[in-house]
């Protein structure tokens, strides 16, 4: 396959299979790589990927893959690879310019690969972002400097080091502080005391600087004062061996729990070091191993532990860092290749309990049932990290740290602070460490945009004022939304004159919290969880969706959402589901409106699911009290109870609006507006008369509902009429089908 000037192959969200293949093409000019792999799976075998580069002014590689792509190649030849938030495993491959791993990617070499180094402007490797390279045997073809740049702390391990044209020692390793290089192997002609190419700086044990940097991590307390007891714990085992006391065994496997960017990656990196420096890790380096299910599970039957083995060798003596680990457990699979790792890693473990640490990291709801389904993995990790979600203050300040690290003023930062509290308060992508450095992203961009827009480079590295309200300008979320104003859908609503003036008040009050947070900086301490109490057919379900849509256009919440669910929704029939299913609702709902009927129906019940549940709506409601509206409506008499066998709940729901039964005048005015409506024409008078006849004489007082259904049977008269007489008007309601309601 050959075709110059464009890409050769594109595969996105796409498995495919590329075997005794010859592929040639793309575009460096255009930038059009040969093979273009986004979100997908590719396997390569004895095939080989060509695409000529020149120069390092190249746009375009012959194969370049991103968005979590999964590659595979052996017995084959690449003119050069770029790889970013990708895996690639490769077997026996020739590299003939170039290999490139960004952006937390890994990468798995078995076997032979070499890197020839065809272009002089090129490096042979680069390795950044967060990623990592596991190779069994590299082989180089040349001497530059550097040969390889490993950065932003990312990860190589060599077990085998080849160049043929003279000796290892002269090859050159550039590595930042940040980042690892281990060079594995035995033999390779280093000098005794000398086990990494030459520039490669030695790690020093001490103790009091990396104690220093996990000091300097922004939050993370509890976290912080647990590494402090481990670390206690350690220098305890030290005076009892000074007195001939037989130490304490101290069991180094460790869970990390917690929601994304909360920093779990960075401090068990940071946490490594201090036990390196510490003297709980043996050797001249630190090893840091960070991998993925794909790591270790392979496809063949029996592969997985050998696979899984030979990450947990390289490991041993440091620490193995398992992201989303909960993947693993693939219970529901036909062959559980998830299981056959577990069980590699427990007996590892059990063999391994004070010499290597691995962790197993991931969010908190699917680590827990993780380790629910794996007893055996949870009676030998003994040490649990729980990490916090930041607040806005601890966000300012990481925005604040990553901005001077990155050589960057603020014109102003009491503005910076205030605005960055509220964005991440009113946020729904409370990806913590993420988030702000997303946001300052924007403003790097912003900051760009305004230089180029004025002619002006005199100032590159000062953010103004000007610059922060150009990226929130760009948050649809924080902007007034515009359309039908909703205030006057409330006006119109017919009654309820002491609900619109509850309403009215409570939206004034959310407005002026809203702007004390904007001009006094911090988070404002109010709630938008709500109590609607009152009969059937009030319109409590009506005035909820109003509240929401001017919530939205008010910019106080952030989606234009209403999710209706009772207790069927909520509550499941085995013990431990209903949290779960309780949770799921609640998470959907973020940003809008949540509105539960008859919540009394949660405590009216023999099992425990209904409070199961309600203990669920009670935390959240404690952690989302101004991204969500959580509304519990039910008749006033049952809520009343419910919530006096529920102190929890009033405490946390201080807004409670009464919806009163309306009158008869009212009740006939809803029944008019619903029939013109659907441009009926009636005697409004007489109908009028009848309804409130018929209202007082009725024992069914379901307010708006009643009246509704009045008028359902009213055309009901209506059409048995007309179907007997074809020459009738089918749009009028004659005195005659108004009387009729009487006799019902």
């Amino acid at each position: 396959m050959i075709n110059y000037g464009m890409n050769v192959i594109i595969s996105e969200f796409s498995k495919l299979n590329i075997k005794q293949s010859h592929i040639e093409g793309g575009s460096i000019e255009s930038g059009y790589p040969a093979c273009s792999i986004k979100n997908s799976s590719v396997t390569v075998s004895s095939s080989s990927i060509i695409q000529e580069i020149t120069s390092s002014e190249s746009h375009a590689w012959a194969v370049q893959a991103q968005e979590g792509s999964n590659l595979s190649f052996s017995d084959s030849s690449v003119s050069a690879i770029n790889i970013y938030d990708s895996k690639l495993f490769m077997n026996s491959v020739e590299i003939v310019y170039y290999l490139g791993i960004h952006e937390s990617s890994l990468v798995r070499f078995q076997h032979i690969v070499d890197l020839q180094g065809k272009c002089s402007e090129l490096l042979d490797l680069y390795i950044g972002g967060n990623s990592a390279l596991i190779a069994d045997e590299l082989k180089l073809n040349r001497i530059i400097d550097p040969n390889v740049r490993v950065i932003q702390d990312s990860h190589l391990y060599i077990k085998q080091l080849s160049y043929d044209q003279g000796k290892v020692d002269d090859l050159n390793f550039e590595v930042d502080e940040t980042s690892y290089f281990n060079l594995l192997a035995e033999n390779q002609g280093l000098t005794e005391d000398k086990q990494v190419p030459q520039n490669q700086k030695e790690v020093e044990r001490n103790p009091q600087a990396s104690m220093e940097k996990l000091k300097n991590l922004v939050g993370l307390t509890k976290v912080k004062e647990e590494i402090k007891k481990m670390i206690r714990m350690v220098e305890f085992n030290k005076h009892r061996i000074a007195k001939g006391l037989k130490p304490q065994n101290v069991v180094l496997h460790s869970v990390f729990m917690g929601n994304p960017g909360t920093g779990k990656t960075t401090l068990a990196r940071i946490l490594g070091e201090v036990l390196f420096d510490y003297g709980i890790f043996k050797g001249d380096e630190l090893k840091f191993i960070e991998v993925k299910e794909a790591d270790l599970i392979s496809g063949y039957v029996g592969q997985t532990a050998i696979q899984t083995q030979n990450i947990l060798d390289q490991a041993k003596g440091g620490i193995l860092f398992i992201d989303e680990a909960y993947t693993l457990n693939k219970k529901d699979a036909s062959v559980n290749h998830g299981q056959e790792a577990i069980n590699t890693i427990l007996t590892f473990m059990e063999d391994n309990r004070d010499d290597t640490m691995i962790i197993f990291a991931g969010y908190t709801k699917e680590m827990e049932q993780f380790l629910k389904t794996n007893p055996g993995l949870k009676s030998r990790v003994p040490n649990t990290f729980l990490f916090e979600d930041y607040t806005a203050d601890e966000i300012v300040s990481m925005g604040e740290k990553q901005l001077k690290a990155n050589d960057y003023l603020l014109e102003d930062c009491d503005y910076y602070k205030r605005n960055v509290s509220r964005v991440y308060n009113a946020s729904l992508d409370r990806s913590n460490g993420r988030w702000i450095r997303n946001f300052n992203e924007k403003l790097y961009k912003a900051l760009a945009d305004r230089c180029y827009k004025n002619e002006q480079f005199e100032d590159l590295n000062t953010i103004t004022n000007q610059d922060i309200d150009e990226v929130l300008g760009k948050h649809a979320s924080y902007e007034v939304k515009t359309g039908k104003d909703a205030f006057d859908s409330l006006n119109e609503l017919i009654g309820l004159a002491k609900v619109k003036q509850q309403i009215s008040d409570f939206v004034h009050l959310a407005e002026l919290n809203r702007r004390r947070e904007e001009e006094n900086g911090g988070e404002a301490k109010f709630t938008l969880h709500s109590l609607f109490l009152g009969n059937p057919g009030t319109g409590k379900t009506t005035v909820a969706r109003i509240l929401g849509e001017i919530f939205y256009q008010k910019g106080i919440i952030a989606q234009k959402k209403f999710i209706e669910v009772s207790r069927s929704d909520l509550v499941a029939g085995y013990v431990g589901q209903t949290s779960l299913k309780t949770r799921e609702v609640l998470e959907s709902a973020l940003g809008g409106v949540l509105f539960i009927d008859e919540a009394y129906s949660l405590a009216n019940s023999n099992d425990n699911f209904g409070q199961e549940a309600i203990n669920e709506i009670l935390k959240f409601m404690e952690d989302h009290r101004q991204d969500i509206i959580i509304v519990l409506a039910g008749y006033t008499k049952e809520m009343n109870t419910f919530l006096s066998t529920n102190s929890g709940l009033t405490s946390r729901i201080p807004n409670v609006f009464d919806f009163e039964d309306y009158s008869e005048d009212e009740i006939v005015e809803i029944g008019r507006l619903g029939l013109s409506k659907q441009s009926y024409t009636f005697n409004e008078s007489l109908y009028g008369e009848i309804i409130k006849k018929a209202y007082a004489g009725s024992n069914d007082h379901s307010n708006g509902r009643w009246i509704r259904n009045v008028n359902e049977r009213l055309i009901k008269h209506l059409s048995s009429r007309v179907a007997n007489d074809p020459q009738a008007d089918i749009n009028q309601i004659t005195d005659e089908d108004i009387l009729k309601l009487l006799e019902d």
